[in-house]
């Protein structure tokens, strides 16, 4: 029986409500919290790792549900996760790496390092890229199955959406040409610069990019009736993180371990209100990040990362049975955190 996409999100969202409501009824804001996302797992809601830090301490860290579909393999918070688009945010550093060693410049065109690319290339630039302004268009997922197919499309494409740097269109060719650049600058594959030049200088020790199913706790993306995924990508450049990592990250970011402050606040910021930027969206003030957002989805799987260091708090929410609702869960889990 097919059920109206809209009726199954006013079903999510009445169960979160009744979930909550039961969680407000409890002791503390840790055993309130562990109450929501056990109702929300109860009802189907909700299948994942979970972190919340408040006040600079762990608050809250569980997982809740299966790794895999098999629903015989328990997560634990060692298991890495597809976190979808906040995975940009590794090219995205990794780009103002380089442009603060003066290996390339935000001016810089695509044309400089792929000069075999169309004329279009003489006019996008490394600005374009991170802000999503370039004018390329989305990669075609129904023929595209690697790079090489990417690249074909690339080679052949003879016409922009729109000229670079006049409008906002944020999709995955941007973020396929950030990787690839950052590969010819370098000299070095992006899975290794990502694995060597940026996680393990951050103390991230079990984070890999484009992981296999033959990699150990990797937790395996499935749908509603249990059917898995399997683990596969259009494009490579993917990198996969646990809980622990993933904060690690979000701190460095704070810390502006790998990129300046100048640096940050220019991947923090999108090009126009209430779009991305690299790093999702966020705000700065007098070199500190107030606030670091970023969501993402790739397969079945979900992520979430809230930063709001005005109360040293950060929370994330990684699934791997995607319900469309890790904001829902966030905000639910902030307004148990700022209830009296």
């Amino acid at each position: 029986m097919h059920i109206p996409k809209n009726v199954l999100i006013y079903t999510t969202i009445l169960c979160l409500f009744l979930a909550f409501a039961q969680a407000q009824q409890t002791g503390t804001k840790k055993s309130q919290i562990e109450t929501y996302l056990l109702n929300a797992n109860q009802n189907g809601l909700f299948n994942g790792n979970v972190l919340v830090i408040e006040n600079g301490e762990i608050l809250f860290r569980k997982s809740i549900g299966f790794a895999d579909a098999s629903k015989q393999v328990p997560l634990t918070p060692e298991y890495r996760f597809h976190i979808g688009s906040i995975a940009k945010e590794f090219d995205a550093v990794g780009v103002m790496m380089l442009v603060e060693q003066s290996k390339l410049s935000l001016d810089d065109k695509l044309a400089t390092f792929f000069p075999d690319l169309p004329e279009w290339s003489k006019l996008i630039s490394v600005r374009n890229l991170l802000q999503y302004t370039s004018g390329l268009p989305e990669i075609k997922y129904q023929t595209v199955h690697n790079d090489a197919d990417n690249w074909k499309d690339l080679m052949t494409l003879r016409q922009l959406d729109f000229a670079p740097g006049s409008q906002y269109a944020y999709n995955n060719n941007n973020t396929f040409l950030r990787r690839k650049l950052i590969e010819k600058v370098s000299g070095v594959s992006f899975k290794e610069f990502a694995e060597q030049t940026m996680l393990k200088k951050v103390g991230i020790k079990n984070g890999i990019a484009d992981p296999t199913d033959a990699d150990p706790l990797m937790a395996k993306s499935f749908n509603n009736d249990f059917k898995q995924d399997k683990l596969q990508a259009p494009i490579s450049g993917w990198t996969c993180v646990n809980l622990d990592d993933l904060y690690k990250w979000s701190e460095s970011i704070n810390a502006f371990t790998l990129i300046s402050p100048k640096s940050t606040k220019f991947i923090l910021t999108p090009f126009m209100p209430d779009k991305q930027a690299g790093l999702g969206k966020g705000t700065m003030e007098n070199e500190r990040v107030l606030t670091h957002i970023h969501d993402g989805a790739a397969l079945r799987y979900q992520a979430l990362l809230m930063v709001d260091n005005s109360k040293r708090r950060t929370i994330i929410l990684l699934t791997n049975q995607k319900h469309d609702n890790v904001y829902d869960l966030g905000n639910g889990i902030t307004a148990i955190l700022d209830k009296p």
